[in-house]
């Protein structure tokens, strides 16, 4: 006869007792891994995304500020070279809306466009302009702040589709 008595009624069945049991996906929500390993995905945008977005709108802003006032002061002409000039600021600008929401492909292209402003901007502070200076600097410090590892890790987390 065996020493150990049955459970009793109310007890829950454990049918592979004393062995280590882990987080199913219904157990583990939020982690979009099911089991709760790997890297955790940031659930908030990173300061250099957030930086990166604001540099981005302020610079087009004042980009579409400067040519309106050119057209007005100077000639239409000069107001149309100062949009056509920054005119990958200005889809970047557009495309930051999206942070929170897309890719990781989106950051890539953010990071070409703005490398071609930064070609752009180099060759009008090379020609003696001035006013593409702030939009060389700008276009440099969102390249380097979406290259960030932080930033990288925000655009590549799971998100949840539908």
């Amino acid at each position: 006869m065996s020493d150990q008595l049955p459970p009793p009624p109310h007890a829950p069945h454990h049918p592979q007792a004393g062995l280590p049991t882990y987080p199913g996906p219904a157990q583990d929500p939020g982690h979009g891994h099911g089991y709760g390993y790997g890297p955790q995905a940031p659930q908030r945008m990173p300061g250099v995304v957030r930086a990166a977005q604001i540099i981005t709108w302020v610079l087009a802003g004042l980009t579409v500020l400067g040519s309106a006032l050119a057209v007005a002061v100077v000639n239409p002409e000069t107001g149309g070279a100062a949009l056509g000039v920054n005119l990958c600021l200005l889809v970047t600008a557009g495309m930051a809306f999206r942070f929170g929401s897309v890719g990781n492909g989106i950051r890539v292209t953010c990071i070409v466009l703005m490398s071609v402003q930064i070609a752009l901007g180099l060759g009008g502070a090379a020609n003696g302009n001035p006013v593409g200076l702030l939009p060389l600097l700008g276009a440099i410090a969102v390249v380097v702040l979406l290259s960030q590892g932080a930033a990288g890790a925000w655009f590549k987390r799971p998100r949840a589709h539908g």
